[in-house]
């Protein structure tokens, strides 16, 4: 149950999302071992971002999930996640930024794991 939250100064067609979800599905379940069908993700497009003094396309990715990843896992996922925008939005990887931020409180369903 991770959520993986993107912001970018791209601007993304509905078919982009869907292709970038599904391969973060894929990725989180390489990666933290988290199934695809708890995988949530959302997309703030067309953002204004200035990254070392530039407004050249760049992204801001948030993990949130519950539960802490090893680092290696961690390491696995940035890594992939870069080769991921950078295919799909033609964005560098050292203008990709990626932040894990777990916890042991999460809530589904009314209520928590």
């Amino acid at each position: 149950m991770p959520f993986i939250s993107t912001k970018t100064t791209e601007a993304l067609t509905a078919r982009q999302k869907d292709q970038l979800s599904a391969s973060l599905e894929q990725i989180a379940k390489r990666c933290l071992g988290k199934g695809e069908s708890w995988v949530m993700t959302g997309y703030e497009d067309g953002c204004s971002l200035h990254f070392r003094g530039s407004s050249e396309g760049c992204a801001y990715v948030e993990v949130k999930l519950f539960g802490t990843p090893a680092p290696s896992a961690c390491d696995a996922m940035t890594g992939e996640v870069c080769q991921l925008f950078a295919k799909e939005l033609g964005l560098s990887p050292d203008r990709i930024y990626v932040a894990y931020y777990p916890t042991d409180q999460w809530g589904w369903n009314g209520g928590n794991f």
